[in-house]
């Protein structure tokens, strides 16, 4: 007879599947999610920052959230695809 149980043989043909299931996650992902959140949404951060004027007083800031929306473009290219 064996000693184990049903139980014991269940919850470890269910662990198998949830181990495997992270081993195959991309390591990109997190960077893809950022990058593409950031293109999307970054474009209205500009257009209200242009309509109430802080972008004319401080260039530098303006230069900055342009950069970060073209490296959003660039690493948020394939998320969800």
């Amino acid at each position: 007879m064996s000693s184990v149980s049903s139980y014991e043989t269940e919850s470890a043909a269910t662990e198998r599947p949830t181990v495997a299931a992270f081993q195959s996650i991309d390591p990109e992902l997190p960077v893809r999610f950022v990058g593409f959140w950031t293109a999307v949404l970054m474009p209205f951060v500009l257009m209200s920052l242009l309509a109430v004027g802080v972008a004319q007083q401080s260039p530098e800031l303006l230069g900055g959230l342009l950069a970060a929306n073209v490296a959003g473009l660039v690493f948020g290219n394939d998320y969800k695809r």
